[in-house]
Formats: C-alpha cells, sequence, structure tokens
C-alpha cells in the first residue's frame, strides 16, 4: 500500500493529506515503520489534516508533536480539521519567560565541513563580506526619484535599480527606517557603487543620504537632486554618465576566492501551504545547518510567524539573553496589535494559506520556524540590523515576505532562499532570491518562476537531509555566478515595514 498521507510525528493526533482523500476512502499513513490505515469520513483536500482518532470538543490539535489550537467541536476520527473547527489558543508568555530553565540546542550533529565545504568566486570589498554580484545601485531618496533611477538604469549595463515608495511628509521613526533600508542597501556587499537620485524637497535631500552613506563605507557615491539640475532629463543624463563611469571600473575588479564562512543567507517563506512545513521547510533548515557548520551566516525573519512557536524556537537560544528576546518579541508583537484592536490570530494565516491546509498561526509557525534550522541562535536582530556575530541569526520583522527580504537584505546577506506552497514570483535588484517549493502541482504551475522542486520529499522517494545537501549544491553555484529565475528576470520588489518593532 501506498502512503496517501503523512504523521509528523508519533504522538500527533491528525495527519495531512499529499493527495487528495474521498470521503470512503483509505488514509493510509505510517507510525515510524508501522503502517495504518483509517477510512476517511470526509473529502480531504490535498495538503489538509485528516483525524486519526476521535478528538472531543475543546481538546487541543497536535501536530509535530505540538498543539496547533483547540477545536471548536467533536471530531470523529477520518474527518477533516481545518480552519472551520480548529482555532488558535494564545500563549501564556508571562510563564514561558519567567522559566529560567531554557534549553540550550543540543543538536550539535558532526560537522559536515568534510561533506559540503564550499568556496565561491566573489568581489572583494574595503569593508564586511565580499559580494558574489557586482552591481552599480541606483538609490532614489523617494518615490520622486523612483522613476528617474528605473530610466538610468536601463541605460547601463551592470546597473540595477529600486523603486522606492516613501521618503516624504512621514514622521520621525517612520523616516529613519527608510534612512537604515536605504544606507543598508548602499552597504550591501553584492554593490560596487552608488548613484542616488532625489527630487530635493524630501525629508532627507540626496546629499544627506550620499553623506550618511560614505560615513559607512568607502565605496563609490555620487548623488544628483532633479530640482537642482533642472528637471529630469539633465539628472537622467548625468546620472548614466557616472552610473557608466562606475560600472566601467566595476568591470575591472576581479573575482577572488572565498570561504564558505564568509557567505551570509537570508531565509524567507511566503504564500505557504501545508508542504512548506512538512518538507520545504525541513529541506531548507537542514541547508541553513550544513552552512552554519561550515562557519557562514543563516537569518531567518518574520517574527509573526514565531508566534505560536516561539517556545520551540526560544529552547535554540545560545544564551538566557536571546531566549528571553525572542519570547519578548512575540509578545511586544501581540501586545503592540491588541493596543489598536487587532489581534494577529486573526490575521493570520491568510486566505491562501488556509487554502492549503494551514488552519492557525500555531500552525503555520511550527512549519515556519524549521527552515531556521536546529543550531543555537547566536543574536535576535531589530529590521534591517547588520549583525555583529555568525551562524543562526534571526530578525524582528513583519510577517509581509518582501518587506522581511527588504529587511535581510539591507542588513547585508548576499542571497536569499525563499520557500513557498502557493507559489510567488518575487525577486530582489540587489541578491539573487532562490525559490524553491515542495508543492509539485506549484512547481509545475509555476516553473517559470520556482527554481528548485523539492517535491521528492513529500511523494518519500527522498528525505529533507537529501535534499538539503543537494540546496547547498545549488547554493554554491549561485555564490559562483549562476542566476536565478527572478534575477534573470530582473524583478524587484522592495517594501519598507513602518510598524514599530520591539526587541
Amino acid at each position: 500500500m501506498q502512503v496517501n498521507a503523512l504523521m509528523m510525528d508519533s504522538s500527533d493526533n491528525v495527519v495531512t493529506g499529499i493527495k487528495e482523500i474521498r470521503a470512503g476512502e483509505d488514509i493510509i499513513y505510517r507510525d515510524g515503520e508501522e503502517l495504518h490505515q483509517i477510512k476517511a469520513q470526509q473529502d480531504i483536500p490535498f495538503c489538509h489534516k485528516a483525524a486519526i482518532r476521535d478528538i472531543a470538543k475543546g481538546e487541543m490539535v497536535i501536530k509535530y508533536g505540538e498543539t496547533l489550537g483547540e477545536v471548536s467541536e467533536d471530531i470523529r476520527t477520518g474527518c477533516h480539521v481545518a480552519d472551520h473547527n480548529l482555532f488558535s489558543v494564545p500563549r501564556d508568555y508571562d510563564s514561558e519567560l519567567a522559566d529560567d530553565t531554557f534549553e540550550m540546542c543540543a543538536k550539535q550533529s558532526e560537522s559536515r565541513v568534510g561533506k559540503k565545504h564550499f568556496t565561491f568566486m566573489g568581489y572583494r570589498r574595503a569593508e564586511g563580506r565580499p559580494g558574489i554580484r557586482n552591481h552599480v545601485l541606483i538609490l532614489p531618496t523617494c518615490a520622486c526619484g523612483s522613476e528617474s533611477c528605473r530610466i538610468v538604469a536601463s541605460q547601463v549595463r551592470g546597473a540595477v535599480n529600486i523603486v522606492f515608495n516613501t521618503g516624504c511628509s512621514d514622521v520621525a521613526a517612520n523616516t529613519a527606517m527608510s534612512q537604515k533600508v536605504l544606507t543598508g542597501f548602499a552597504c550591501n556587499p553584492n554593490v560596487y557603487g552608488v548613484v542616488i537620485i532625489g527630487l530635493g524637497c524630501e525629508t532627507v535631500p540626496h546629499n544627506k543620504l550620499r553623506e550618511k552613506i560614505q560615513a559607512m563605507t568607502s565605496k563609490p557615491v555620487v548623488s544628483f537632486g532633479i530640482q537642482e539640475e533642472g528637471g529630469t532629463l539633465k539628472t537622467i543624463e548625468k546620472a548614466v554618465r557616472a552610473a557608466r563611469d562606475m560600472a566601467m571600473e566595476a568591470g575591472r575588479q576581479q573575482k577572488e576566492e572565498f570561504d564558505a564562512s564568509e557567505f551570509f543567507l537570508g531565509i524567507e517563506c511566503g504564500g505557504s501551504d501545508a508542504t512548506s512545513g512538512i518538507a520545504s521547510n525541513p529541506a531548507v533548515g537542514e541547508l541553513s545547518d550544513i552552512l552554519v557548520d561550515m562557519g557562514a551566516t543563516a537569518m531567518m525573519s518574520e517574527s509573526i510567524e514565531w508566534i505560536g512557536g516561539e517556545h520551540v524556537l526560544a529552547k535554540r537560544a545560545a544564551n538566557k539573553e536571546v531566549h528571553d528576546q525572542i519570547i519578548e518579541v512575540c509578545r511586544a508583537y501581540e501586545d503592540h496589535l491588541k493596543a489598536a484592536g487587532q489581534d494577529c490570530r486573526a490575521g493570520q494565516p491568510t486566505p491562501g494559506n488556509k487554502a492549503g491546509g494551514l488552519s492557525t498561526l500555531d500552525e503555520k509557525s511550527l512549519g515556519c520556524i524549521r527552515k531556521g534550522g536546529t543550531r543555537p541562535i547566536q543574536e535576535v536582530l531589530e529590521q534591517a540590523q547588520k549583525p555583529t556575530k555568525r551562524g543562526a541569526l534571526v530578525m524582528d520583522t513583519a510577517g509581509y515576505d518582501i518587506s522581511s527580504v527588504t529587511s535581510m537584505v539591507a542588513a547585508g546577506c548576499q542571497a536569499v532562499i525563499f520557500t513557498t506552497g502557493r507559489g510567488t514570483p518575487t525577486g530582489n535588484a540587489i541578491v539573487p532570491v532562490l525559490k524553491v517549493t515542495a508543492n509539485e502541482r506549484t512547481y509545475k504551475n509555476m516553473e517559470d518562476n520556482m527554481d528548485v522542486d523539492l517535491s521528492p520529499i513529500v511523494r518519500g522517494e527522498k528525505t529533507y537531509q537529501e535534499m538539503g545537501e543537494e540546496l547547498a549544491d545549488v547554493i554554491d553555484e549561485i555564490a559562483n555566478g549562476r542566476l536565478t529565475k527572478a534575477e534573470a528576470y530582473g524583478f524587484s520588489d522592495i517594501a519598507v515595514d513602518h510598524v514599530c518593532r520591539f526587541v
């Protein structure tokens, strides 16, 4: 008999269908080596959950060996478990934060350095890590400069631009965040030099932004103001000449060989479904562990998607300070939303997540955090903050995937791996974004956008550990120049989150 559902932990009371299962058909799953089958009492959609024993009203649903939430009605064996009968229950943050018996991550498996160590050919920078790309960045100070930046970048080979939709008429905290992101973009190791274009009446004018960047890096930086130069055409002409000269100099720079320990990977997920938590995120978590074991850095973000799994994530803390920061980030975020009359458990999971079989924020989070691996978390960072440590890191960002990628790029990552179950075309102008899915249907339907098919994990053909090692090979290729699909299309998605963060 061939399995059509997966059990994630022997203590679970639900399984996840990896095929559509009709009422009356057998649900077949393994618990360890033992094969089980029960009769489906209702249709179980692809990626959705089925009860493998009776679950009484008020009882908790268990998946991954952790609670997903409470059921609102009696659910019989073989029946559908989803957002219509399963609801998230808030955690007791006070008791978790007060518990000083945090569990330092013990999963220090044998070093993989001998198995999967790689080097990459990159561009040396005077400050920090090397670049795996050598872009000339055309950077707007505000929305009014974005179109001129786009035109300049289109005229110069090797130049990239971003579209920035703010930068004016804002409160001080939002202006500070915008400046943090823009300067972070300029300092990203994949950037050789920067041409700034402003309007002239924005909150932080081009010359001030230029001075901020020059105080942080020795890269070539020039700037122009549209009002000062006499309009768009005159500004574009000067900016094109400046960008051309930078691109010519960038073209002379020779690549050098660097150790994998100089690599910094951002880890993101978006448009998730149940295959994300049971397959693609564990594979990326394995990749994260492989990189960390080499001395590299791997950073996971989206703090709203820790909520419900924060007690698990906090056990990976390298010390009590990091443990307490993880718990406090989640509590502060929930409190922040409550003060505004909002409930994060009402907005998460998204409708697309629910259609993909994710019923509660807890279920989404327990699957999401698996992409961060198992190694000790060394540091908790604010949005767009440059790390001070290496290894496994987490960043406190919003749950919107594009803004999370934006923050990680501003923090200096050289590449991003992006897991998705539902599919996404997203990319970033400054760093390659590698999109992976374990949903076979998504890969086939969106093959134009998906880079790696991880569905062999779901079909039982390969383990997530094996696919994690294959991802390490792909990352090696990307670090050495291979383009991702979004990169080949020239896609660039930017979003700056202006919600206050608490660490």
